[in-house]
């Protein structure tokens, strides 16, 4: 007969794991930084699962070896953060939304998925899952909403390697409520064996069933997600109409200085305009969209001008700094308001006479 596997050939094996969990981290964090909140998760899920030593020293080898691999790319993000400069601080409320985001999109999905999760934290039924998608969901998002109190980096898209959590809660709590169910109609009907085999086969097409009604359910969501009017701004319809409505050489503004991502992703038809509140482009500025110029430069710059484009977000909390510097001196001659976004045609005002 064969021996069993001695306790270094158990270690090594071990070991092995632990590397190649390690590697797994630092590949994600490298794609995306963030993803190294992940390790704080995980170490909540060894502290409920109480872990032995054995353990918490192989995860903790790990985890160093990831830690040092994203060092490195943390300092360089930490350098370019203005880049960012655009997210605001957050409120308690953003953390909400992650909830509806992950957990919706529509209030009655919402509603499901809380209850499942909650039969699934309360009762669980495998608590190994629910120790490692609990922590997943919560400890990432807090820990990130604490540091961009500090300084602002708090976005929902930075959070999707959390969003597994969601699911996996979800399953667990369905898990839980179909083992109820068939526990209560196996006590009805004696624990006959055919009984039992009916019954499995039942559950599982009704869970065949659910998932199915679900995807036809979200079907027109996806469908409408794709179409062009889902989008909140429809760049590329703004960047045609500049090129047809603008001549080379004329002055444009881009209020605040991140909507000029039309002029990042759609270049040509603003090639020839000149970007006249600019003071230091992007690349110079350690920024994604440049440092603008104050009020009365921009003034200044403006002198001679006969009229200018603002491009403009058409948000109600954004303060339009630049449409105030113009008004008085310039007249509102053209606007084209499209979904998130306002193209204006500004010409310079007649003096009173």
């Amino acid at each position: 007969a064969a021996s069993a596997p001695g306790p270094e050939r158990a270690a090594s094996g071990a070991g092995w794991r632990w590397a190649a969990y390690g590697g797994v981290v630092a590949v994600t964090a490298l794609l995306h930084v963030f993803a190294v909140l992940m390790l704080a998760a995980h170490a909540l899920t060894l502290l409920v699962s109480r872990a032995p030593r054995r353990v918490w020293w192989g995860w903790g080898s790990a985890a160093a070896g990831a830690l040092a691999a994203v060092v490195p790319l943390a300092a360089l993000a930490r350098r370019q953060s203005a880049q960012i400069a655009w997210i605001r601080h957050p409120t308690p409320g953003r953390l909400w939304a992650v909830v509806e985001e992950f957990a919706g999109p529509s209030a009655l999905v919402l509603a499901l998925d809380l209850l499942l999760i909650a039969v699934a934290v309360v009762r669980p039924r495998w608590r190994s899952l629910t120790a490692v998608a609990l922590p997943l969901v919560c400890v990432p998002p807090v820990l990130l909403f604490a540091l961009a109190l500090h300084r602002p980096c708090f976005h929902e898209r930075y959070l999707l390697f959390a969003l597994a959590g969601i699911p996996l809660l979800a399953a667990a709590g369905m898990d839980r409520l179909a083992g109820v169910v068939t526990d209560w109609r196996h006590a009805m009907v004696g624990g006959r064996r055919a009984v039992v085999g009916g019954r499995r086969a039942v559950v599982a097409a009704a869970g065949v069933l659910v998932v199915g009604c679900g995807f036809v359910w979200q079907l027109p969501l996806h469908q409408r997600e794709r179409e062009p009017l889902s989008r909140q701004d429809n760049l590329a319809a703004l960047a045609a109409a500049v090129g047809r409505l603008t001549r080379p050489g004329e002055p444009v503004l881009y209020d605040p200085p991140k909507e000029r991502r039309i002029a990042i992703a759609y270049p040509r038809p603003l090639a020839g305009l000149r970007d006249i509140a600019l003071g230091t482009p992007g690349p110079a500025s350690g920024t994604l969209y440049g440092v603008d110029v104050g009020p009365a430069e921009l003034l200044r710059r403006l002198g001679g001008a006969r009229s200018a484009w603002l491009i403009a977000a058409d948000e109600p909390e954004t303060r339009r700094a630049k449409a105030t510097v113009l008004t008085g001196r310039f007249r509102l001659a053209y606007s084209l308001c499209l979904p998130g976004i306002r193209l204006e045609h500004y010409v310079r005002a007649r003096p009173a006479g």
